[in-house]
């Protein structure tokens, strides 16, 4: 299976610009790797990750890079809702 993974707006608040460049990045190549590794869940299409709305998450992470797999994986996660 292969993905192309577009984000249209990804708000990290309380990091500086680097650091949400680095979340973002990460946030991209968690989301793709769990992609390749399960795929989408039965019945979902690639059209459904776009409707998905994230809202406000409470983040544990610290690391920018952690922030932004642990995002990723809340995205994956809704997915199988």
């Amino acid at each position: 299976m292969s993905a192309v993974i577009e984000i249209d707006t990804l708000v990290l608040e309380g990091m500086a610009d680097d650091e949400a460049r680095r979340a973002a990045a990460a946030f991209e190549r968690q989301l793709q790797d769990l992609l390749n590794t399960h795929g989408l869940p039965l019945g979902k299409t690639a059209a459904d990750i776009n409707k998905i709305d994230l809202g406000a998450l409470p983040v544990t992470m610290t690391a920018p890079e952690a922030r932004g797999a642990e995002l990723a994986r809340a995205l994956f996660a809704e997915l199988h809702k």
